[in-house]
């Protein structure tokens, strides 16, 4: 998307970096997710920790967001394995909870109080990183004849896809219209991003808010997969994404810390 709107930007004498690419975007998310936590977390505790809990944690985002994203769609032949390809969200959780794990066996710390501040930051952090895809036209849905559907240049990974599929002539200019399938993520992000803020004041019990979140966007994402054109590489079970896999694991694990944490101390059955 960006590429459509550069031409038009540089016709009125502007410069090309007013209109952000994916890296700017991808860096400005991480950015803004660790500020974020760190704002969150110095105004319970001491904000040290949160610094080093970062430290740690964004490069094993990166990574783990690199990994499985291989995973899914199989390892390219280039050995530039950071230009080529995608990045997995999904991953990128993953690999932040293993670091925050390895340093919780040699510097324990309150996880839980720390994942809570952890949540809104994500969400904000999600909505700027989707931005990202929007500009970059990867993660895009289905075809749509919906008013607010939109076309993506040629080059995009919109625009491949259909391509590939048969769907629209390589040689065409745009895409045919599809669901923004960034832009809802952006918004559900956004919107995630302040209610948990909200909940965070009012939170009765420690993983809660984290809980919550992760539980949300299992379900948002379960659901946002049935219409993006992206679902292509591993398939677990033969017709669930790999996205849509992780998404029912995480809603039933956090329905069930959630049921367990507001079960009364010392109340058994």
């Amino acid at each position: 998307m960006r590429s459509r709107w550069l031409p038009v930007v540089e016709s009125h004498g502007l410069p090309a970096w007013i209109i952000p690419d994916y890296w700017f975007l991808l860096t400005l998310a991480i950015i803004t997710g660790s500020l974020l936590t760190v704002v969150f977390w110095s105004r319970q505790r001491d904000s040290r920790m949160a610094s080093d809990l970062l430290f740690w944690g964004i490069p094993a985002l990166l990574l783990g967001a690199k990994i499985f994203y291989f995973l899914q769609y199989g390892f390219p032949g280039s050995l530039d394995l950071w230009n080529t390809g995608g990045m997995s969200l999904y991953g990128g959780l993953i690999g932040l909870l293993v670091a925050w794990g390895i340093y919780y066996r040699v510097h324990p710390f309150p996880a839980m109080a720390f994942l809570d501040c952890v949540a809104p930051a994500l969400g904000f952090g999600l909505f700027v990183g989707r931005l990202g895809c929007f500009m970059a036209g990867c993660n895009g849905g289905l075809p749509s004849d919906l008013p607010w559907a939109l076309r993506f240049p040629r080059g995009t990974s919109v625009f491949f896809h259909q391509a590939q599929a048969g769907w629209i002539s390589p040689q065409q200019d745009l895409s045919l219209p599809v669901h923004p399938t960034q832009l809802y993520e952006a918004l559900f992000g956004l919107i995630a991003g302040f209610l948990l803020w909200k909940l965070l004041s009012i939170k009765n019990g420690e993983g809660q808010v984290f809980f919550t979140g992760i539980f949300w966007y299992a379900v948002y994402r379960f659901l946002t997969e049935l219409l993006r054109n992206d679902s292509f590489g591993l398939h677990p079970l033969g017709f669930l994404t790999f996205a849509q896999l992780v998404s029912m694991i995480l809603i039933t694990g956090s329905l069930a810390a959630l049921t367990v944490r507001r079960v009364p101390q010392g109340q058994t059955n």
